[in-house]
């Protein structure tokens, strides 16, 4: 579809309908009677549209940009370590403590209660092997770091921050350019020594105008959410889930020092978990 339609005279031969085109799409300037040329209202912003959601859309890529580069690789490692360990030091451990279980069992003989089954199977979960307690220690650590938390949080202000950008312009755009229609002078500034004849004016439509102001209200609104979902993510993660929460799914790590994970939600484990 063309961008822009202009009625041009009969008499003006094919060439002279294209040029005419041409130039209106350049000029993109409403000719209005009695206004100064110099004080003609301009159409340029529908022009320069899809240029600035191409923009935007770098832009907003930023974020992600930096992510990638400053915690990305970072995370996969930490957070694949950290399946890793959990495999290791407790589904492996719980595999290797059946045997001796099952031992102790088979030792007391055939009138063992069950209540001293359960004293057996309670007492081999809390002895750890060295690698549960090397897993606890970096868990620790993970809890007192804030370097990944500092980071998430970083990036997600900064796309609230240079989402205004695009839901300012786009409100701007949405709300003051309605015209799709406008008259186009060619050539002028006119000539006040020429004829008057030579002063043409033709009508000019702009049919992408609608589809561009719907493409704005919807970008609005998708920006908007966006940013709605980030901020309830924000507050879920920092203010109201607890830095525990990964010893609330493994309620065998860290019994000794569970109380100390009270202290601040502000950590890498957030983020981990």
């Amino acid at each position: 579809e063309e961008p822009i339609y202009c009625y041009t005279p009969h008499n003006f031969t094919r060439d002279q309908a294209l040029y005419a085109r041409g130039y209106c799409w350049t000029e993109l300037k409403d000719a209005l009677p009695g206004v100064d040329a110099n004080h003609w209202p301009s159409l340029f912003e529908h022009k320069f549209l899809p240029y600035a959601l191409l923009a935007f859309a770098g832009i907003m890529y930023i974020p992600a940009l930096g992510w990638e580069f400053l915690a990305s690789t970072r995370l996969t490692s930490e957070l694949n370590f950290l399946l890793q360990e959990i495999d290791n030091c407790y589904h492996r451990a719980a595999e290797g403590r059946a045997p001796k279980i099952e031992k102790q069992i088979q030792s007391k003989g055939p009138g063992i209660t069950e209540r001293e089954k359960r004293e057996i199977i309670e007492n081999a979960e809390k002895e750890k092997s060295p690698e549960q307690n090397l897993f606890e220690k970096y868990l620790e650590r993970r809890g007192r770091s804030n370097f990944l938390a500092k980071l998430y949080l970083a990036r997600h202000l900064f796309i609230i921050f240079l989402s205004i950008i695009p839901i300012t312009y786009l409100s701007t755009y949405y709300a003051t350019q309605k015209q799709n229609e406008f008259t186009c002078a060619l050539g002028e500034p006119p000539d006040k020594t020429s004829s008057s004849k030579l002063h043409i004016r033709v009508n000019c439509k702009l049919p992408s105008v609608q589809l561009q102001r719907i493409i704005a209200g919807v970008d609005i609104v998708l920006l908007c959410f966006m940013n709605l979902i980030i901020l309830i993510n924000l507050i879920h993660l920092f203010i109201f889930r607890k830095s525990n929460f990964i010893f609330d799914k493994l309620n065998k790590v860290g019994i000794k020092t569970k109380k100390q994970w009270q202290k601040s939600q502000f950590c890498d484990i957030n983020i981990l978990a």
